[in-house]
């Protein structure tokens, strides 16, 4: 039996759990807030590899997509720590509530709008701010899956970035090879004061001669679950509210168009949606060339009908169980 296309040949690795940057603790208030740590906050069986308290893990990273493992969004968090809003700096797709015609009904949707963080008040509030999603394998723990640690500091995710560049330009890779991923004291100076904050290392021991050894092994390829929306630990939300600009009407057909375009859009981005996945789809069911940059645009392109949005919204819904 040959296997099904677009379905049998995806591998998408599981998730084993979260490794966090903090803890919650009790304040005056009697509510939990989080509190950073000067060691990595593991589940037990990564204790038992590591120790109670860890600063440093042994990783790899399983893919050569970095979006996949080191998603870098902006992204704004309600006062429950649900995500709300992600964006790129020029577009986002935000959860918003838009009055029904029954007075005092609302209804929540998802919509794209602008994203200028200069200009965003939910940013210059600090509702919004940078978040990187970083997945990665512990080659050294039980299971075969991803952990997944999310951090908000602009100085860890310059530390990881500038380490994976160096990398890939010794290896022409960053894909199994092994790293060290390091918790340390670093000086920094938030609204212009000085203080030392705990940030994420990306480290590797190899000598540059033994790395490049890495680029003639083949690559890796599988798929990730896509990261998950709660706030990092070292982000400290305060409640945040996105509404849309005026209350709900009656739709025409381009704003119907416009509502699917968007409906699909956000399919994409929640169920991790790969471009060869979506290029079959179009190409079995439509005969028409469609990638996933094709959906980077805020409107549909010409080639973009409703009756064909509408059935991709179906399709991924029938698959995901939805």
């Amino acid at each position: 039996m040959s296997p099904i296309k677009g379905i049998s040949e995806i591998v998408r690795l599981p998730r084993l759990g979260k490794i966090r940057l903090g803890i919650k603790e009790e304040g005056a208030d009697g509510k939990l807030y989080p509190t950073p740590t000067d060691y990595f906050v593991c589940p037990d069986e990564v204790k038992k590899v590591f120790g109670e308290k860890p600063k440093e893990l042994r990783i790899m990273f399983p893919t050569e997509d970095r979006e996949q493992w080191a998603s870098q969004y902006l992204r704004c968090y309600s006062e429950s720590g649900n995500l709300i809003c992600r964006g790129d700096g020029e577009t986002a797709l935000a959860r918003v509530e838009t009055l029904t015609r029954k007075a005092g009904e609302t209804i929540s949707r998802l919509k794209e709008i602008p994203c200028n963080p200069s200009r965003c008040p939910c940013h210059q509030r600090g509702y919004c701010r940078p978040v990187m999603n970083l997945q990665f394998l512990l080659p050294d723990c039980p299971g075969f899956g991803v952990y997944q640690l999310d951090t908000s500091s602009y100085h860890s995710m310059n530390n990881v970035n500038a380490m994976l560049t160096l990398i890939d330009s010794v290896c022409q890779r960053v894909s199994m090879i092994p790293l060290s991923l390091q918790l340390i004291e670093q000086p920094v100076q938030p609204e212009g004061y000085d203080k030392v904050a705990y940030v994420l290392k990306l480290a590797c021991s190899l000598s540059p001669v033994d790395a490049q050894k890495f680029a003639q092994a083949p690559r890796g390829e599988a798929l990730l679950p896509p990261p998950g929306c709660e706030a990092p630990d070292d982000l400290f939300p305060r409640q945040a509210h996105v509404n849309a600009d005026a209350p709900q009407h009656v739709q025409n057909e381009e704003e119907s168009l416009i509502e699917l375009w968007t409906r699909a859009k956000s399919r994409i981005y929640r169920h991790d949606i790969q471009d060869f996945q979506i290029t079959k789809w179009f190409e079995k069911n439509y005969q028409i060339t469609v990638r996933l940059k094709d959906f980077d645009p805020p409107k549909p392109p010409a080639k973009f009908t409703a009756e064909m949005l509408s059935h991709f919204c179906q399709s991924v819904d029938r698959y995901c169980g939805c």
